[in-house]
């Protein structure tokens, strides 16, 4: 945790890709400090002015002593903005911090992974709020935070199937305990859980399931293809965002290619991507194999689905499916 000087008592920025943390430090601030949940406004920073969030801050509360105004998704703290800030904007929410109003309890979320500590609007938040960095749970510290909502709920999991559910759900709080609470609805009255129970109801860690499709897509196997994708429309994933991601992956590769060619050791390219020793492996082995013309192919193409799916040419669902069929 990560506390600065000159900090007001009701203002607070929560920061980190864990999500799950994030929520949970919000709802123990507004418990904290006595804000009932009617009392609390949210503003999402990717689709509504600085203005409006500042201003609502700067009301008195109508009904009550105190009232909550919470920034979500503040990725004009970041290297790439999504909002609709500009300096100005940013101007006004540096006087607000700078006095802000004693009856609003004011929240910042960023659940980025980076944030850009040349952008003065930073600096402003490190020496006026209560700071704390959310960082996603190890592995290792899953195990005893599953292991006590079991005994909480009255359940059981053997040493498989833990390791199983574990697997599926690390690197995501949020979505352990989310999937947690689904296997206990599905299990019902039973105590026990096994591990095949695991495998039907839990759903696998989104960003592994991509890993595999496009190391599958890359070696043409039409059979792992399908599997995976299969899997993925069987627990609803948006095609949009299983496009987005694929996307991802081969820039990655394409990044990693620029790494190589500038003579970057392995632990270098461990590092920018912050990836395990056998995930850089796989990067790295994608890179060297996949020749320059192929992944200029296939990232066009991807950017022609992407275009005609925003223009409404093409359903997501059949242009996620054509890119698939075209390997």
């Amino acid at each position: 945790m990560m506390m600065v000087i000159l900090m007001n008592g009701n203002l607070y920025f929560f920061f980190g890709l864990d999500e799950y943390l994030i929520k949970n430090r919000t709802e123990k601030v507004l418990s904290d400090q006595g804000v009932d949940v009617v009392d609390v406004e949210v503003f999402d920073m990717e689709e509504t002015t600085m203005e409006d969030a500042v201003n609502a801050a700067m009301t008195i509360p109508f009904l009550s002593d105190k009232k909550a105004v919470i920034l979500k998704n503040c990725s004009f703290l970041t290297p790439v903005a999504k909002g609709k800030d500009s300096d100005l904007n940013l101007a006004y929410l540096t006087r607000y911090l700078r006095n802000p109003n004693p009856t609003t309890v004011f929240i910042l979320q960023a659940p980025y992974e980076k944030l850009d500590a040349r952008k003065p609007i930073v600096k402003v938040i490190q020496e006026t709020c209560k700071a704390e960095e959310c960082l996603t749970v190890k592995k290792e510290d899953l195990f005893p935070m599953v292991k006590a909502s079991l005994e909480k709920a009255g359940k059981t999991m053997d040493a498989d199937a833990l390791g199983e559910f574990v697997n599926r759900t690390s690197d995501n709080t949020l979505l352990a305990l989310n999937e947690l609470e689904k296997l206990f609805q599905y299990v019902d009255t039973k105590t026990e859980i096994d591990i095949q129970t695991v495998r039907k109801v839990t759903c696998r860690n989104l960003e592994d399931n991509i890993f595999e499709l496009v190391n599958a897509i890359l070696a043409k196997d039409t059979r792992a293809v399908t599997r995976i994708y299969q899997d993925l429309s069987e627990v609803s994933t948006e095609p949009t965002m299983i496009l987005s991601l694929i996307t991802g992956k081969f820039q990655e590769i394409l990044y990693t290619k620029e790494l190589l060619r500038m003579k970057c050791a392995f632990e270098d390219i461990m590092k920018y991507f912050n990836a395990s020793k056998g995930r850089t492996y796989y990067i790295v082995k994608n890179a060297r194999d996949l020749s320059d013309d192929l992944l200029a192919r296939y990232m066009i193409e991807l950017e022609k689905i992407d275009f005609r799916i925003k223009s409404g040419a093409l359903d997501k669902k059949i242009g996620l499916e054509l890119f698939l069929l075209g390997i």
